[in-house]
């Protein structure tokens, strides 16, 4: 009878042993403090990751993305077709089967953007789009940490040489990125050296932070009256890269329309 009685205890020490699961073997004793939301925050990149991938922009095949609508993703057979929603407003967007469509979504640190066609616009139960699957060859990845550049209206102030004083020319900065800018001259610009200094100020954080940029003119303005002209930034200061890094990346996020809460 003796050797009976261990059996008769497992059933009421099973509910504390999991042996299917290793990780019980290396989780120390205290595991019973643990508050529930220390294990929820272990969850949470992966849902991150999730929830900004389900946000893509849509527009027709060489068209500007301005004319982008947006849809979210509802799920995906792998090399066979990706399912969306349709446009909120689905009357007044082109929708035809056959047609090639690209799309732009952001994930991580990166964003893609792919062609596919529209294979079938569906109605029932509700309204949903099956798109075809990209071509590997179709499929574009930019990583957010090399130059990518957004579109500004960003005021500045040209200053012909390396000194931020003395004569300068006011103008708008149309694109930005860490490594450079385009930019429209109000009025023109007689004298160049080899570097000028562009002075603005970027919102970051709810802060405005003044960039005073030395900078390397890579195109000037043309004899045709188009008073454009493009720098590549030279040795900005640490400070000066992180707010144009954040500006810009925060560009790219409202240009997507995807929270922040979803990045990484």
């Amino acid at each position: 009878m003796n050797m009976i009685e261990p059996v008769a205890a497992a059933p009421d020490e099973s509910p504390l042993t999991v042996p299917t699961l290793s990780e019980a073997l290396t989780i120390p004793s205290s595991l019973e403090h643990v508050t529930p939301p220390a294990v929820s925050a272990t969850r949470r990149p992966a849902a991150r990751e999730l929830a900004s991938w389900r946000v893509l922009k849509m527009w027709v095949n060489g068209e500007s993305l301005s004319e982008a609508v947006t849809v979210k993703l509802i799920g995906v057979h792998e090399g066979h077709s990706i399912v969306v929603t349709a446009p909120e407003d689905s009357s007044a967007f082109d929708l035809r089967e056959g047609a090639l469509y690209r799309f732009r979504s952001f994930s991580g640190e990166s964003t893609y953007e792919f062609t596919a066609p529209l294979v079938r616009s569906c109605s029932e139960p509700f309204e949903y789009l099956h798109i075809g699957w990209p071509a590997q060859q179709h499929v574009e990845k930019r990583d957010l940490r090399a130059a990518t550049r957004v579109k500004t209206e960003l005021p500045c102030m040209v200053y012909p040489g390396t000194q931020a004083n003395g004569r300068f020319v006011k103008g708008t900065i149309s694109d930005l990125s860490t490594g450079g800018a385009a930019i429209t001259l109000h009025d023109e610009l007689t004298v160049f050296y080899d570097e000028v200094k562009i002075v603005f100020q970027v919102a970051v954080a709810d802060q405005e932070m003044m960039i005073e940029a030395r900078a390397r003119p890579v195109r000037k303005p043309d004899d045709s009256g188009e008073q454009v002209m493009g720098v590549s930034f030279v040795a900005l200061a640490p400070t000066e890269k992180m707010a144009l890094h954040a500006f810009v990346n925060a560009g790219l996020v409202r240009e997507l329309e995807i929270p922040l809460y979803a990045r990484h």
